[in-house]
């Protein structure tokens, strides 16, 4: 069946709004242990002797020279890099594959405990593909980069060569060859993109059968994709101006008239309320991660057609 374009993405969104409470049930002790582990690694870090590298001095040169001259450094960048990028990725997937199986199929809903961590063949096969869609992605990103970059070079020595309007036939050709090799990038990715709920609602990966269901339907998966990303961003950004604007100039000008009356305690009082917009960031973040891993769902769901199991509205 052809995709539809705007389904997807409002649906998605929708799923946001209406699910964030089982988000949030779901998100929250996987989110911790993430934030423990990056805190770990940072104090590792330090411990490692980065706290005897003076970042203060006043040639910043030397103060990196040092930093990197230092093996501990070294060891705990690349573990930042690297290894705690994919334990993040191996901690979290536990929340996505349980929302992405909740916004393909209405019947599914997590366990109904306070918190939720599950890290089982499915959760590790969702990893490995997502792993290997992310290097899908990066490596055909640099080969894009690499050939538009060809592409333009050639194309500004070749219309300097040529003066005057004539340096249009040469300017034309170029950019067109450069927005179709993006275009090249797009489609490998698009095409790939089931990949995500194929392994967390079957529990298989397989790039092959993710390929095949986008047969054909590049140009929905290209036009619902910037639905979504537009939707997404302009809803983000009304919340974020609704709730966390008005409530940081509150905040501030409350620490400002506390601080004329009672003087630096009153920052105090300003931390304190700062906290308070813990929550509303948490609620945020939630929002958008049920929206992000919905759009691939819904995509999967309408391509599959699986029918009335996955009408979730």
């Amino acid at each position: 069946m052809k995709l539809p374009i705007m389904r997807p993405p409002l649906e998605a969104v929708l799923f946001g709004f209406e699910r964030i409470g089982m988000v949030i049930r779901i998100a929250w002790l996987p989110i911790l242990i993430v934030l423990l582990f990056y805190g770990g690694a940072l104090f590792a870090l330090g411990g490692a002797g980065l706290n005897a590298v003076d970042i203060t001095g006043s040639d910043p040169e030397e103060a990196f020279a040092a930093a990197f001259a230092n093996g501990g450094f070294i060891t705990g960048y690349v573990f930042l890099s690297t290894l705690a990028p994919l334990a993040t990725m191996l901690i979290l997937s536990c929340v996505y594959v349980a929302v992405i199986r909740a916004s393909t199929f209405a019947f599914f809903e997590p366990p109904s405990l306070p918190f939720y961590f599950a890290l089982g063949p499915r959760e590790l096969r969702y990893f490995a593909t997502q792993f290997f869609y992310g290097m899908i992605i990066a490596i055909s990103a640099m080969v894009m980069v690499a050939v538009v970059a060809g592409v333009i070079g050639l194309t500004a020595v070749a219309s300097q060569a040529i003066d005057g309007r004539a340096s249009a036939l040469i300017i034309a050709p170029g950019a067109f060859a450069a927005i179709w090799v993006f275009l090249v990038w797009l489609w490998i990715i698009l095409r790939l993109l089931p990949v995500l709920p194929i392994a967390a609602v079957e529990n298989r990966i397989s790039f092959g059968d993710a390929w095949k269901m986008t047969k054909g339907q590049f140009w929905r998966l290209l036009l619902s994709g910037a639905m979504f990303v537009s939707i997404l961003q302009s809803v983000i950004f009304i919340l974020f101006f609704i709730f966390f604007i008005p409530a940081g100039i509150m905040i501030g000008l409350l620490a400002l008239a506390g601080f004329g009356v009672v003087g630096p305690v009153a920052f105090v009082l300003f931390a304190f309320l700062a906290l308070l917009l813990v929550p509303a960031v948490i609620a945020l973040v939630s929002f958008g991660l049920a929206a992000e891993a919905a759009f691939p769902a819904r995509v999967y769901a309408y391509l599959s057609d699986c029918g009335d199991d996955c009408r979730i509205y």
